[in-house]
């Protein structure tokens, strides 16, 4: 019989690959799904034609409530064209959103209004009941 020398045996060996590349992966995937998780701010699209909802659109004229928004750069308010303070629009805002079908608000504003006017007043409407606030650009005359 043979005998085994201890010079003979290698030493235990642990293999590190596989798990650098799990980590590895989860460490990618971690990465990539935190913004799914913590989304926040305001989305802005361009205004698209919808096709094929000609019946729709003749309803939507028929009983569909505009309320359109104007802010003025000396801080003045005007709801669709009648000039209103912040308290008078928190009480008629929610009354004309109920009578809409689509329960949308139209902002627009002149080019001299703070950013930080605008992004209150989207923030207040959408508080008061809008499902969705369009910005819209004037142009200018």
């Amino acid at each position: 019989m043979r005998r085994r020398r201890w010079a003979e045996h290698k030493p235990p060996y642990i293999n590190l690959g596989p798990m650098v590349d799990i980590s590895l992966a989860l460490l990618v995937m971690f990465v990539l799904a935190i913004p799914f998780l913590i989304e926040s701010g305001l989305f802005v699209s361009k205004a698209a034609v919808a096709k094929g909802k000609a019946a729709q659109k003749v309803q939507a004229k028929k009983e569909d409530v505009k309320v359109n928004l104007y802010l003025r750069s000396d801080g003045t308010i005007f709801l669709n064209k009648e000039p209103v303070t912040v308290d008078q629009l928190q009480q008629l805002l929610p009354q004309l959103l109920a009578r809409s079908l689509s329960r949308k608000v139209l902002l627009s504003a002149d080019n001299e209004v703070i950013y930080d006017d605008v992004i209150k007043m989207i923030d207040l409407v959408k508080s008061l009941g809008a499902e969705d606030v369009l910005i819209l650009k004037r142009r200018e005359s």
